[in-house]
């Protein structure tokens, strides 16, 4: 259900995020890299990290799903993803509180001064996206989704297209 809000949220509140020209740095994507690597060696630090070459797989795994069952969801999918290059999902939850702190404190450090695009805040929750919205207010590069409390963070390299985001939100 969060994840289904999350969207929602997204793609209401994005096209309106690229109207206001925010004065960010971009996202260092490969100081975030470099974090991760050196977390991944604690104790419930789980990181999976998907390169260039198995984007491209799982692109051609739903480019031939989509075809096969001609399923519209799918081929929506396909069009969220054709821009992103890699990603990572990080889940520290199960880490020890000293690790936590320590990674979201670094974390927090290099977010510093980055466009956000949106906080969400639900009670003690708070969920930040931050990226680089093109000119035209049609592209996210670079995004990452950060929620400190939940111990999560999802990084999307490359470009997102704000009208595919939009279609399977109202899907």
């Amino acid at each position: 259900m969060k994840h289904i809000l999350f969207i929602i949220v997204l793609a209401l509140t994005l096209p309106l995020a690229g109207s206001t020209k925010a004065q960010g740095r971009s996202v260092p994507g490969t100081q975030i890299s470099l974090l991760i690597s050196e977390y991944k060696a604690y104790d419930g630090f789980e990181a999976v990290k998907v390169g260039r070459l198995a984007t491209g797989v799982i692109k051609s795994i739903i480019r031939s799903g989509a075809a096969k069952e001609d399923e519209a969801d799918m081929k929506e999918a396909l069009r969220l993803m054709r821009g992103i290059k890699k990603f990572t999902v990080v889940d520290y939850s199960d880490c020890d509180l000293q690790v936590r702190q320590g990674f979201s404190h670094r974390m927090e450090r290099l977010l510093n001064g980055v466009e956000m695009l949106m906080e969400v805040k639900d009670g003690s929750d708070i969920m930040r996206m931050y990226g680089v919205v093109d000119d035209n207010g049609g592209k996210v590069k670079n995004f990452v989704l950060y929620c400190p409390e939940d111990c999560t963070l999802i990084c999307l390299f490359g470009t997102i297209s704000l009208d595919s985001v939009l279609s399977m939100a109202t899907r």
